[in-house]
C-alpha cells in the first residue's frame, strides 16, 4: 500500500489515532483509580480532623478536595480528547471503506430523490449513490446545499472557475476539513440534539417595555441591601418582602420565558460547534471570489454564534431549580437573560440564516474536496466556448477503478446525434450515466472521472428508466412521453442540453416504437443540442445516411467464447452486429434449441 495513495494515507492517519487513543484510555484509567485515591484521603483526613481537631487535617483535607476537583476536570478533558480522536479515526476508516467500495457513514440523500422531476435515471441520490459517494455534510443546510448542487448545476462559465479553484483549494486542507466533520458530527449524534429552525415570522418581543429594566436593575438592589440588613441587624421582614415582590416578577414572566426558552434551549453544543467550525475556517488562507467572501461572513458568524451559544447555555440552566431560585432572587437572572437574547436577536436575527447557509456551503465544498483528494487521477476540466464534450478514458466514477472501463467520446455539432446499439447488459445504460454524471460533476466544479475533458457547460436531460406513478394515476408510458416533453420543450430553446435517452417508447408494440422513434430523432436533430440515445432496434441505425451528417452511430459488443458470453464494455463506430437474449435464455434452461425454430 503506498503512504502517497489517499488509502495509505487514511491507513497511516487511523494508525497514529489509534495508538492515540489508546494512550488517553490509559490515561483515563489512571485518572480514575487517583480520583478515587484523592476522594479516600480527603475524607479521610476529615474525619482525622473532626475526631482530634486539629486544623492541619482540616487543611491536608482541603488541599485534597482542591487537587480532587482538578482531577475531575482533567479527567473530563481526557474524555473529550478520546471522544475527538474516536470521531477522526471513524472518518479517516469511513475514506478508506468508501474507497473500498463500502458505504459511506454520512446521509445517503434519499429525502432528495422526490425533488428529482422523474426517475432518478443518473443515481443521483440513495444508498451508493453519487450524492452518498461524494456527501460529507453532517448540517440540513449542508445537505441542501449539496444535493442544490447536483440537481441544478450552473452553467456560467465564471461560476464554475470559481467553484473548481474553491474545490481545489479545500482539497489541500484536509486536517480542517476532518476538524469540521468532527465537530459538525459529534453534535448530530447528541442523543438529545435537534435541528435549529428560523423562524419566517418577525421576531417577538417580550421585554420592550421601559418598567422590565427598572425591574432589573432596581430590585437587586433592594433584595441585597435588605439581605445585608437582616446579616447586620437580623431583622428579616424586608428581605422577605424584597424577594418575594422579586420572585413574583420573575414567575409573572414564565410564560414569555418559556417561549424564548423553547427557541433557545438545547442547541448550545450546536452554535458552539458552528463558532468553532467558523472560527477554524477564518483563520484559512483561501483566495477567490467564494472562499473569501464566505470568509468575510464567517469572521462576524463566528461571535454571533459564541455570543448565541452562552445564551443558550444559560437557558439551559434554568432547569437548575436552586440556580433558578437565587438567580432570580438576587440578581433577576430571567430578565436580563431575555434582555441579552432580544438585543442578540435585534443585532443579528435577520443575518443568522446567512450565517448557516455559509456553514452549510463550506460542508459542501469539503465534500467535493474530499472527492477530489481521494481521486488524485481524476482531471479538473476545462471548458469551452463550442457546444461540444470531449473526454478521454472517460469512466463512471461510482465504478471501482479495478473493475471499470473507460471510453474517449467526442461529441459535437455535427453530429449532434449518436445512435448507441448494442446487445443486453453490453454497458450502454452505464454509458450514458457516466456522460451525465461525469458533466453534473463538471459543472459542480469537482474533477472527472477521465484523463482529460473539455465541454461547454449546459442543461443535462434524460430519460433513462421510467415506472408508474401511483401518485398520479399515470403509467410507465405515459409517464416516459411527459418526460419526453419536458425535454423536448427544454431543448427548443437556444441553449445547448446535453440529452440522454434509453430505448425510448418501451411501453409500446415494435411497429409503433421504431415509427415513434424515427419521429424522435428527426425532431431531435432539429435542436442545437448534443444527443445520445441508446437503442436495440438495429433499423434507426439507416438514419446515419438519411439526415445528412446529423447522426452517426456507434455501438457496444458481445461475444460468446469456450460457452461464454463475454464484454469489453468498449464504445467503437459502427451498429452492433451480436445479439445475446435468445443465447442467454437458452444457456439459462428458459427455452431449448429446438425452440428457436420458427
Amino acid at each position: 500500500m503506498e503512504v502517497n495513495s489517499p488509502v495509505g494515507f487514511y491507513a497511516e492517519r487511523l494508525h497514529k489515532l489509534q495508538s492515540k487513543t489508546k494512550k488517553i484510555s490509559q490515561k483515563i484509567g489512571l485518572f480514575s483509580w487517583l480520583r478515587l485515591v484523592s476522594f479516600l484521603l480527603m475524607a479521610g483526613m476529615f474525619y482525622l480532623f473532626t475526631a482530634s481537631t486539629d486544623t492541619i487535617y482540616l487543611i491536608a483535607s482541603g488541599m485534597f478536595f482542591i487537587l480532587l476537583v482538578g482531577l475531575i476536570v482533567s479527567h473530563q478533558k481526557l474524555y473529550t480528547q478520546r471522544e475527538h480522536f474516536l470521531l477522526l479515526s471513524e472518518i479517516n476508516q469511513n475514506e478508506n471503506d468508501v474507497l473500498s467500495g463500502g458505504t459511506s457513514i454520512f446521509d445517503t440523500g434519499k429525502a432528495y430523490i422526490s425533488q428529482l422531476p422523474f426517475a432518478d435515471d443518473l443515481d443521483l441520490f440513495g444508498e451508493f449513490s453519487l450524492f452518498h459517494y461524494v456527501n460529507r455534510c453532517t448540517t440540513g443546510y449542508g445537505k441542501d446545499l449539496f444535493a442544490e448542487s447536483l440537481l441544478h448545476t450552473p452553467t456560467e462559465i465564471n461560476r464554475i472557475q470559481n467553484l473548481q479553484m474553491a474545490i481545489r483549494q479545500m482539497s489541500e486542507k484536509t486536517d480542517f476539513n476532518q476538524e469540521v466533520m468532527v465537530a459538525l458530527l459529534g453534535v448530530y449524534r447528541r442523543k438529545d440534539f435537534k435541528e435549529f429552525v428560523i423562524s419566517d415570522e418577525e421576531p417577538m418581543w417580550f421585554f420592550k417595555q421601559y418598567y422590565y429594566k427598572i425591574a432589573a436593575y432596581v430590585l437587586p438592589l433592594l433584595v441585597i441591601a435588605s439581605f445585608i440588613y437582616y446579616l447586620t441587624s437580623g431583622n428579616i421582614s424586608l428581605f422577605l418582602l424584597n424577594g418575594s415582590v422579586a420572585f413574583l416578577t420573575a414567575f409573572a414572566q414564565a410564560k414569555k420565558m418559556a417561549l424564548l426558552s423553547e427557541e433557545m434551549s438545547g442547541f448550545s453544543h450546536a452554535f458552539h460547534a458552528y463558532y468553532k467550525v467558523l472560527e477554524k475556517f477564518e483563520s484559512q488562507d483561501v483566495s477567490g471570489e467564494i472562499l473569501t467572501e464566505m470568509k468575510k461572513v464567517a469572521a462576524e458568524a463566528k461571535n454571533g454564534f459564541k455570543q448565541l451559544a452562552k445564551i443558550s447555555e444559560w437557558f439551559d440552566r434554568r432547569a437548575n431549580i436552586l440556580w433558578y431560585a437565587l438567580g432570580n432572587l438576587f440578581f433577576m437572572h430571567d430578565l436580563h437573560l431575555a434582555f441579552g437574547y432580544e438585543k442578540w436577536k435585534y443585532k443579528y436575527h435577520s443575518k443568522i440564516e446567512d450565517w448557516l447557509i455559509t456553514t452549510g456551503r463550506l460542508e459542501m465544498l469539503i465534500s467535493y474536496g474530499v472527492f477530489r483528494f481521494n481521486h488524485p487521477d481524476f482531471v479538473t476540466p476545462t471548458l469551452s466556448s463550442d457546444p461540444e464534450l470531449f473526454a478521454s478514458d472517460l469512466g463512471h466514477p461510482l465504478i471501482p477503478s479495478s473493475k471499470r472501463v473507460s471510453n474517449t467520446v467526442h461529441l459535437q455539432i455535427d453530429p449532434r446525434l449518436v445512435l448507441v446499439t448494442g446487445s443486453n447488459m453490453s454497458g450502454k445504460s452505464t454509458w450514458l450515466r457516466t456522460l451525465g454524471v461525469n458533466v453534473l460533476l463538471a459543472q459542480a466544479g469537482a474533477p472527472v472521472c477521465a484523463n482529460a475533458f473539455r465541454w461547454k457547460p449546459m442543461p443535462v436531460l434524460s430519460s433513462l428508466r421510467q415506472s408508474d406513478s401511483l401518485h398520479e394515476n399515470t403509467s410507465l408510458f405515459m409517464n416516459e412521453l411527459k418526460q419526453l416533453k419536458a425535454i423536448l420543450d427544454r431543448a427548443a430553446s437556444a441553449e445547448p442540453c446535453l440529452i440522454l435517452l434509453d430505448e425510448v417508447l418501451r411501453g409500446t408494440n415494435s411497429e409503433d416504437k421504431y415509427t415513434g422513434s424515427y419521429a424522435l430523432i428527426h425532431r431531435l436533430t432539429q435542436y442545437n443540442s448534443l444527443i445520445v440515445m441508446a437503442s436495440h432496434d438495429l433499423k434507426l441505425s439507416l438514419l446515419e445516411k438519411q439526415l445528412n451528417g446529423k447522426v452517426v452511430n456507434h455501438c457496444f459488443e458481445s461475444k460468446i467464447e469456450n460457452g461464454q458470453l463475454l464484454f469489453d464494455y468498449t464504445i467503437r463506430k459502427g451498429i452492433a452486429a451480436n445479439r445475446n437474449a435468445t443465447w442467454l435464455m437458452q444457456d439459462m434452461g428458459i427455452i431449448k434449441k429446438d425452440d428457436t425454430s420458427v
